[in-house]
């Protein structure tokens, strides 16, 4: 399955797919059908955003995606995705990244290169 054209149509067309367009439920959904391939679509993608922001290796990837949307909050809230524009800023950065990752991830090797990326980070005196 593409999963970047599916995750393109759910981002354009939430109601199609029974979502009410937040970055909850969309988060929800990606979470599904990651659980739906066992875990293995989203391999990497944490380790990945984590390397991205140089920070956060204590948040799940929904944390981080927030972190990487509003880059100078020093906090975001579940109940701040209420408001309109700051919900749409967070689910069109999710579906930002989540294609940049999984074209990433279609050539061969990238994955190893995400972990190696973040095993050094990891190791880098802070």
């Amino acid at each position: 399955m593409d999963y970047r054209t599916l995750f393109e149509r759910v981002h354009s067309r939430p109601g199609l797919f029974g979502l009410d367009g937040s970055y909850g439920q969309f988060s929800a959904y990606v979470d599904g059908v990651d659980t739906g391939n066992a875990g293995r679509l989203l391999t990497g993608f944490r380790e990945w955003l984590v390397t991205r922001l140089g920070d956060g290796d204590n948040l799940v990837w929904r944390g981080l995606v927030l972190r990487l949307a509003f880059p100078d909050a020093s906090s975001i809230r579940p109940e701040v995705l209420s408001d309109v524009e700051l919900n749409r800023t967070a689910v069109d950065a999710l579906f930002a990244l989540l294609d940049e990752f999984l074209a990433l991830t279609e050539r061969g090797g990238a994955l190893v290169q995400v972990y190696d990326d973040y095993l050094s980070w990891r190791k880098a005196p802070s």
